[in-house]
């Protein structure tokens, strides 16, 4: 334990009151989820703030209330300008299922953590006020000895651990403490596997209100709810609009059967779990069953871009470092990748694990003094209110079968929540055309292996 002084307000420790729920959208190829993004007032945000560009229309925020919400899903401007923002995604990562746990055939629209979310860690059996009040921090937050991070047994008298059903059909695959994202260090399946039954905990097994989203993640006739339960309403979508009955845009990628495109995402409120791309024919009926039949696997390594500037990529190889699974997955053999930004946020989650990149000084203390900066962290915590800047992209190649026939698709992005139960949707219109005969396939710069 390294002794610091207190720089900011505790953004940590707000978050953590507001129970906030994970928001995360694909950024491109740009999903159909992000049609409001071209209306205002999100045609009028900006980061930073600027002569043109104040209050409202350059906050970086969580949406509560229904309006003002043109800051909450931000993607990088892809500009040259570091750490420009743009609302061009709109509310695309407002679009989720919420009460969704493994086992189960139904979400409740509600319950964003079913049995647990109140459960606090002590590290040395120091809460995070009492490491603030003495002036300390923790030297590793993500991932620090066995047994230096435990369940505050006070708190875990409220645990009710369980699926959200009283007949679950599947049980929970995930042990592997490199494939999760929270309580890492927790025994798998015992009574402090606080996440056991989230959706990570057995990727693409539970289930959707929609496999596109829902807007504001609730069951039409719901209302609003809680902890980003909620979504602000235009011309072009409302609350509890169904992601799936959007309408077909123009192909926001044309894509070559036989290559391997690039397909990026961005979080906000992060809430650890994994993701996986899929498709279906765009004149389908879009559901969980029809997205199942056409999963595609992820080519070569991962990589975390700023900015938009693939020259400035770090790549990252996802299975060799055990952050990639095929096996317990759903459909059967598909390929899941790790959320691989940790939240930092051990007094909730407890250890979690390193990021990719090497945080400053100022970012890993900030997670034991109640903050950093926003832009301190750059691989590691949260954008809405927190450490990480949302110019940061999470960025793979999926590998197109060469017997693809080509038309029009919609490309699926699921992401199944670790520390929440609750599964992100975002759906974009793309075109395939036939595969090349006696060329060479897509080349596969700022993504392929060094």
């Amino acid at each position: 334990i390294t002794a610091i002084m207190r720089r900011i307000a505790p953004l940590a420790t707000l978050l953590l009151a507001s129970g906030a729920s994970g928001h995360a959208a694909l950024s491109f190829p740009r999903p159909r989820n992000a049609a409001d993004g071209s209306l205002a007032p999100w045609t009028s945000w900006a980061y930073p703030c600027d002569k043109t560009h104040s209050g409202a229309n350059c906050s970086i925020s969580f949406c509560e209330h229904g309006h003002d919400c043109q800051g909450s899903c931000p993607i990088a401007a892809r500009s040259g300008v570091k750490g420009a923002l743009t609302a061009s995604n709109g509310q695309a990562c407002y679009w989720f299922s919420n009460g969704c746990t493994v086992g189960c055939a139904r979400c409740d629209g509600s319950s964003n953590h079913v049995g647990h979310g109140s459960q606090r860690f002590l590290f040395k059996g120091m809460s995070a006020a009492a490491l603030r009040a003495r002036n300390l921090s923790i030297e590793d937050p993500f991932s620090p000895p066995p047994g230096a991070l435990a369940l505050n047994q006070t708190t875990a008298k409220s645990l009710a651990i369980a699926p959200n059903c009283a007949d679950p059909k599947t049980a929970p695959t995930v042990c592997d403490p490199r494939l999760r994202t929270a309580n890492t260090q927790a025994a798998c399946g015992s009574k402090e596997d606080v996440y056991y039954y989230s959706p990570w905990r057995a990727p693409g097994a539970a289930p959707v209100i929609d496999a596109c989203g829902m807007a504001g993640g609730r069951f039409p006739g719901q209302g609003v709810g809680g902890a980003g339960a909620q979504f602000q309403n235009s011309s072009v979508m409302r609350q509890g609009d169904a992601g799936s009955s959007l309408p077909r845009g123009p192909p926001a990628a044309v894509w070559r059967a036989g290559d391997s495109p690039e397909v990026g995402w961005t979080v906000m409120a992060n809430h650890g779990g994994g993701y996986a791309y899929r498709l279906a024919p765009a004149d389908a009926p879009l559901t969980e069953n029809t997205f199942r039949k056409l999963p595609l696997a992820f080519d070569g390594p991962s990589a975390l871009r700023w900015d938009g500037d693939r020259a400035a990529d770090m790549r990252f190889d996802s299975a060799a470092r055990g952050w990639q699974v095929s096996t317990g997955t759903v459909p059967a053999g598909s390929s899941w990748r790790k959320n691989p930004i940790p939240s930092g946020l051990w007094e909730r989650e407890g250890p979690t694990f390193r990021p990719v990149c090497d945080e400053s000084a100022a970012c890993v203390r900030g997670y034991s003094t109640g903050g950093a900066a926003q832009g301190e962290c750059r691989c590691s915590g949260w954008s809405n209110g927190g450490p990480l800047l949302p110019n940061v992209e999470v960025v793979d190649r999926v590998a197109l079968p060469a017997s693809l026939s080509p038309g029009r698709y919609v490309l699926q992005w699921r992401w199944d929540c670790e520390e929440s139960d609750q599964v992100w949707a975002s759906c974009s219109d793309v075109q395939v055309v036939a595969a090349a005969t006696g060329a060479e396939p897509e080349a596969k710069a700022g993504v392929s292996a060094a």
